[in-house]
């Protein structure tokens, strides 16, 4: 996507009239100095109607160059943040395995500074349209006043465009590779900030992050900049010695092919005044590159901005009503683990989750348990076999839907401060009475639907975890490694007082976990190796017997 089409997006309209006014302050700027020369030739220096033509190229200079300027800059502010939310929303709805993929360190610069370099350049669009205006207004007049002196200039200005041309596309490339290596430049500042505590303890690895990685990586950054901004340095400079030698053939070389005097006098008094938008233009080229390059980097992630826009006012679907199960059927996934190109696949697998079930699932570290609850909440596309809800495949056209059904706490999860709830259902009062229940209300309160504090250990953090999820008051949950953080007795009252409320309340519970002391409550306990269920047991319980007779 170009800038000017991105510009266009936010209001198609308002863009355009702004560049016709652009187009008008351009041509009163180029058309005050062709006035002033015609006035000189003229010797009408005292003459009223030519004071008057003056003064009013002048006030239509005035109001088009404030208008223009006033016109875009509250648009491209909005088209900023327009832009960032929009991206936003892109990431939210890009599949969570290519996300996974790319990884943090590529999708937060696009939101910091990538979008910064665009809105550095978009308040400016107006500026750039009155100077080159004002350039292609300068030049008409001057191929009005003599075609020959035209031609000579004409020359020079192909030559001036190739050479231009060649070294901004050297620039772009450039700056292209350079902000690739800004995503290694953030990718390193995170682990400043997630390995704080092990950089201070350790001095060698102190020193060899300092020294070999992150050095190394500002390093190319500055390296890569620098030649970018380099070749923009050599274009504008030869662009503007190009220009001195179009002034020299103007006072040498002109004359000889029998330029009227007045008309030469014409020329060198445009040249010069063409000279201040010339240099505007090359001045905003390396932001205007990097604006660009910004822009593609966005798109070469996948995140379309030519598609329709996300629709943030969309109905959120409600949870399925009255389903029976959700059924796994020869449910197979694989992805790459590592640089070595080593592949994990899960499946396949073959599994029914039914309301008010509380099920297990234990195995090793890498067996394949949190890619089992991925695929189940569909957060993994399928490689093969199907998921099902009350015998409907999940597709597109349910997708959003079904994952309503549930409300997970994965290991890396993350809190909001903003608590949901069904409606009808006072936030504040029900955050109290479970604060109490998971033994925090000492530590923090909540006030119009927010908490008021998120600093906590691991295991309070995921206490608050589940608060959210209590509130969702979705059907099914789905609980990663949770009890892996709590002191030992906040872990048993969570196995032998939360799990066993949420089955009574006809919660489906997923509950991954190492722990195999407390099996005993489950209604059925699913052993995973290597990605497939090894070994289920099932309780025996009337509910497990009317599902075995149901099954066979």
């Amino acid at each position: 996507m170009t800038l000017f089409r991105f510009l266009l997006r936010s209001n198609r309209g308002l863009v355009l009239a702004a560049i016709l006014v652009s187009v008008v302050s351009g041509a009163a700027n180029a058309g005050i100095i062709a006035l002033t020369n015609h006035i000189w030739q003229l010797e009408a220096f005292t003459d009223a109607g030519w004071m008057a033509a003056f003064a009013g190229v002048l006030v239509v200079l005035l109001v088009s160059g404030t208008a223009c300027q006033l016109m875009v800059l509250g648009l491209a502010m909005r088209a900023v943040a327009d832009l960032r939310l929009e991206l936003s929303a892109k990431i939210l709805a890009t599949p969570l395995q290519r996300l996974e993929q790319l990884g943090l360190q590529r999708l937060l610069p696009v939101l910091t500074d990538d979008v910064t370099a665009v809105s550095r350049v978009l308040p400016n669009v107006p500026r750039l349209v009155v100077d080159v205006t004002t350039l292609v207004a300068g030049v008409a007049y001057m191929a009005w006043l003599s075609w020959k002196a035209m031609v000579v200039i004409l020359g020079f200005l192909v030559v001036g465009v190739v050479v231009y041309r060649a070294l901004t596309l050297r620039a772009m490339g450039t700056m292209k590779t350079g902000r690739e290596v800004f995503d290694r430049v953030f990718e390193h500042f995170r682990a400043l900030h997630d390995g704080i505590k092990q950089l201070k303890l350790d001095a060698l690895r102190r020193r060899t992050f300092l020294r070999d990685d992150l050095h190394d990586s500002l390093d190319e950054h500055r390296v890569t900049n620098t030649r970018g901004r380099t070749y923009f340095i050599a274009a504008e400079n030869l662009t503007r010695l190009l220009f001195f030698v179009v002034l020299g053939m103007l006072v040498f070389v002109v004359p000889r092919l029998g330029v009227d005097a007045g008309v030469l006098r014409g020329y060198v008094l445009m040249a010069l005044y063409l000279y201040r938008p010339l240099g505007a233009l090359m001045q905003q080229a390396p932001d205007l590159g990097r604006a660009v390059v910004s822009l593609r980097k966005v798109e070469d992630l996948g995140l379309n901005l030519d598609a329709d826009p996300v629709d943030l006012e969309a109905p959120v679907p409600p949870p399925p009503a009255g389903w029976s199960e959700v059924r796994l059927e020869g449910a197979t996934y694989s992805y790459t683990k590592d640089a070595d190109g080593n592949v994990f696949s899960l499946g396949p697998v073959d599994l029914t989750f039914r309301p008010g079930e509380l099920v297990f699932v234990l195995g090793g570290n890498g067996s394949g348990k949190t890619t089992l609850a991925k695929v189940l909440t569909s957060l993994y596309p399928l490689d093969g076999g199907r998921l099902l809800l009350d015998g409907v495949p999940v597709d597109e056209t349910n997708l959003d839907a079904f994952r309503q059904l549930f409300s997970i706490v994965f290991t890396d999860f993350h809190l909001f401060r903003t608590l949901q709830a069904p409606e009808g259902v006072d936030v504040d009062a029900a955050a109290l009475d479970h604060l109490r229940r998971l033994q925090l209300e000492t530590k923090l309160s909540v006030k119009d639907g927010r908490l008021s504090n998120i600093d906590l250990s691991t295991g309070q953090r995921k206490r608050l975890a589940l608060l959210t999820a209590y509130l969702e008051d979705k059907p099914f949950y789905v609980l990663d490694e949770w009890a892996a953080d709590q002191d030992p007795q906040f872990k048993k009252t969570f196995y032998e007082q939360v799990l066993p409320e949420l089955k009574a309340r006809g919660k489906t519970v997923l509950v991954i976990t190492h722990d195999d002391r407390y099996t005993g409550i489950a209604d059925r306990c699913l052993v995973m190796e290597d990605g497939r269920v090894v070994r289920e047991t099932v309780r025996e319980t009337p509910r497990a017997r009317d599902t075995a007779r149901s099954e066979t």
